[in-house]
């Protein structure tokens, strides 16, 4: 009876062990199988987005809106054509996202600056703390990375452009637009509502240009100066513009009426 016992207690081990190796095939199988399909359907990289972003902020900075190759930008995000499609859609779209993901920053870091404006100042200096608002958030945050440096070229590239792409960017920048001229006018009441538009897009295309690093002042200066001294053009910058700004809120001399009437 004890040696039919064994043979049982052996018989049910064995047994066991057979279940074990079943499930261990079977779990080993799932693995390689659950394996095999990730190795036909690779997913796309968790950053893929934000690579295509920062490839076509170069891209666009270099070539513009139209001069841009969608398999450029791709290939420098080293990702496929289609996660394009995938994550944005369409080119306007995607161009779009460029521009609004940085445009909050700068728009905030402005606000701060332009709503700090102390009006118990001079007007020379009030107006030198609103030139300051608009450009110096951009001078900090060239300082951060390349890619704030080709987004800056981006921008000063489309400052005085027609291109139609403007319209898809417009909703990012109008209201910074409006309230950067009214405070001017308000700073200089004698400014026409056209010298006050015209005072702050000469400070924007002043201001760009000197984030645009085109390179033309170290041909000018045969090298002895380079346009990536954004400091430098910045400081130069912020005294032309005031100076200008100012200069249009004098009174006209008696015979210069006709040529200077507002």
């Amino acid at each position: 009876m004890r040696r039919n016992f064994i043979i049982h207690s052996v018989s049910e081990h064995l047994f066991q062990i057979r279940i074990a190796q079943s499930e261990h095939v079977f779990q080993t199988a799932g693995g390689v199988m659950a394996r095999a399909k990730s190795i036909e359907k690779p997913q796309a990289l968790p950053n893929v987005r934000e690579r295509l972003l920062d490839a076509a902020e170069a891209l666009f900075a270099e070539h513009g809106f139209h001069g841009a190759p969608m398999r450029e930008i791709t290939a420098l995000a080293e990702t496929r054509l289609a996660n394009i499609n995938d994550q944005f859609g369409s080119k306007e779209v995607f161009f779009q996202e460029v521009i609004a993901r940085r445009a909050p920053l700068i728009n905030a870091d402005r606000l701060a600056m332009l709503e700090a404006v102390r009006a118990s100042r001079s007007k020379a200096a009030q107006i030198r703390s609103v030139v300051e608002a608009f450009s110096q958030p951009l001078l900090v945050r060239s300082l951060e990375s390349e890619g704030w440096r080709n987004y800056l070229r981006l921008l000063a590239q489309l400052t005085n452009s027609r291109s139609v792409v403007l319209l898809l960017i417009a909703e990012h920048f109008s209201p910074m637009a409006t309230m950067f001229s009214e405070k001017i006018g308000q700073i200089l009441p004698h400014l026409s509502p056209r010298q006050q538009m015209n005072a702050y897009q000469l400070m924007v295309s002043s201001a760009m240009a000197v984030f645009s690093d085109n390179r033309r002042i170290d041909l000018m200066s045969g090298g002895a100066e380079s346009s990536s001294d954004f400091a430098s053009h910045h400081e130069d910058m912020v005294k032309f513009v005031t100076g200008g700004i100012l200069k249009l809120a004098e009174p006209c001399a008696a015979a210069q009426l006709e040529h200077c009437k507002v």
